[in-house]
């Protein structure tokens, strides 16, 4: 089994809500490594939109492993 990563931009100031969502353009061969590089994108992705960014619409990724089926 593989699996695809799907980074979610959520913002928490006022009501919650996701803004998009973005599929990477890689399959990972483990759950694992999936999960490790969602934080470790996740964790640029937050660096990449700057602290103020971050502060000021309360900004948070979340992010999923999905499984994908191989023919």
């Amino acid at each position: 089994m593989k699996y695809v990563l799907i980074l979610y931009l959520c913002s928490f100031a006022g009501e919650p809500k996701c803004l998009y969502e973005q599929i990477t353009p890689r399959e990972y061969p483990t759950y694992y490594q999936c999960a490790s590089a969602g934080y470790l994108r996740s964790y640029q992705a937050l660096i990449d939109l700057g602290e103020e960014e971050v502060n000021t619409e309360k900004y948070a990724i979340k992010f999923e492993c999905k499984e994908v089926n191989i023919i």
